[in-house]
């Protein structure tokens, strides 16, 4: 290990699913030379194995340590302790449970694994400092996000370095950094778990800047016995006109010898992969991309993200421009953003709201009514706007004044757009 790459950042993702976690962390500048980003590795629970999951498990030893993943499993089979296990669907649940003289809340056993695996893949490389961790999980509804809150929040984290996404966006931040030759065109996946075989294809829309990527989806069914037959069927019909450069195969369904003409058909004119990791990877990425500050130059919209810009015409420093108050592509949980302005004219507030392809605005009026009269240009109103969804935002607007000269009056509007 080189001598400057110590005490720099590390980079953490963990594939957070039901019963096993998976952990991708990389080290150093977020981008290497040539604008290139680093690429991750994957810890192994076994030494120089290709095993990545690591069991949703935390044993509290009779000695009172505590043990995690496999080791908290062995400990528990040698009666030297009480162990948990699926701890995810147990937070969710908000169950509780009794180990040794102490009740735990299930959320408390799953911060402490999440910050477990933290600090193990933290000892890997050289000593570093945490700058952005990324947990992705294969859903991401209210609940859940409220339970990862709660997690981040306990596991004492440095403030404002923790962030949340589902699959699909993991999928477009590991396909959107992979080499050009990999992503000349569109990439696939391919998710087979039970009878259940899930598409999503990463497209590019080329024509926008910065460049939009969307995913589309599909679900069919695929029975074990013929999946051969049913895999070769849906190729081309999922495929339909798109070309696609790059096709990843991942989940259980995958394994075994079974694909012989439909593996000859994906690798027509494409690259195959077959892999277990790739959203742990994925969340890796994004936490990398988070700390750029150059510019990625992609835009996901997925189901989580804010559809449109939201923006103030303001004038600064003399020239009228537009400030960008929400930016379209950031989830909506994440996107809560206030600043303050001081009116110039009539007493309202035009918020400008336009999708990132379009050259179009739509124009949503606040009128401040009851608001004091003043000379102009002597009232400040502090904006707030809060997301409560991918299409609805709270504002809260408040009249704060110009210090001792002119003093608030404290009157408060609240308007709820709808993107």
């Amino acid at each position: 290990m080189a001598t400057e790459d110590i005490g720099k950042k590390i980079y953490i993702g963990i594939d957070l699913d039901t019963d096993a976690v998976m952990v991708s962390y990389a080290y150093g500048t977020a981008i290497g030379n040539r604008g290139q980003i680093r690429e991750p590795e994957t810890v192994s629970p076994l030494a120089g194995s290709e095993i990545f999951a690591i069991p949703l498990a935390i044993c509290l030893k009779n000695d009172g340590g505590w043990a995690y993943g496999e080791e908290a499993r062995r400990v528990a089979k040698a009666g030297l302790g009480v162990t948990q296990e699926r701890l995810l669907e147990r937070a969710l649940r908000g169950e509780q449970v009794q180990m040794g003289e102490k009740l735990y809340a299930v959320t408390e056993l799953l911060a402490m694994f999440l910050k477990k695996m933290v600090t193990m893949a933290g000892r890997l490389g050289p000593a570093s400092r945490l700058s952005q961790l990324v947990i992705t999980t294969k859903t991401l509804n209210v609940a859940m996000i409220q339970l990862l809150k709660e997690c981040e929040s306990l596991m004492q984290l440095p403030k404002g370095c923790v962030h949340f996404m589902d699959y699909k966006e993991s999928f477009f931040y590991y396909g959107s950094n992979q080499p050009p030759e990999f992503s000349t065109h569109d990439m696939v996946l391919f998710s087979y778990d039970g009878n259940r075989l899930q598409f999503w294809c990463l497209e590019k829309e080329k024509r926008s800047v910065p460049q939009l990527l969307s995913i589309r989806e599909e679900t069919y069914n695929a029975s074990r016995e013929q999946a051969d037959e049913i895999f070769a069927r849906i190729i081309p019909e999922s495929f339909g006109k798109r070309i696609v450069s790059t096709v990843y195969l991942v989940g259980d369904g995958f394994e075994g010898n079974w694909m012989q003409h439909s593996l000859k058909l994906l690798c027509q004119g494409r690259r195959v992969f077959l892999g277990k990791n790739l959203f742990s990877k994925g969340a890796c990425y994004a936490a990398m991309r988070l700390d750029d500050k150059t510019g990625f130059g992609y835009v996901y919209i997925g189901e989580h993200e804010i559809k449109s810009n939201i923006s103030l015409k303001v004038y600064e420093r003399g020239n009228l421009q537009f400030y960008t108050l929400i930016s379209a592509g950031i989830p909506w949980y994440e996107a809560a953003e206030s600043c303050e302005v001081i009116i110039d004219g009539t007493p309202t507030i035009d918020f400008w709201i336009q999708y990132p392809n379009s050259r179009e605005a739509r124009i949503e009026t606040i009128e401040l009514d009851t608001l004091p009269e003043r000379e102009n240009r002597t009232t400040r109103i502090r904006i707030e706007a809060t997301p409560v969804s991918d299409h609805e935002v709270q504002f809260a607007l408040t009249d704060v004044g110009l210090g001792e000269l002119v003093p608030g009056s404290g009157k408060k509007w609240e308007y709820t757009l709808q993107l």
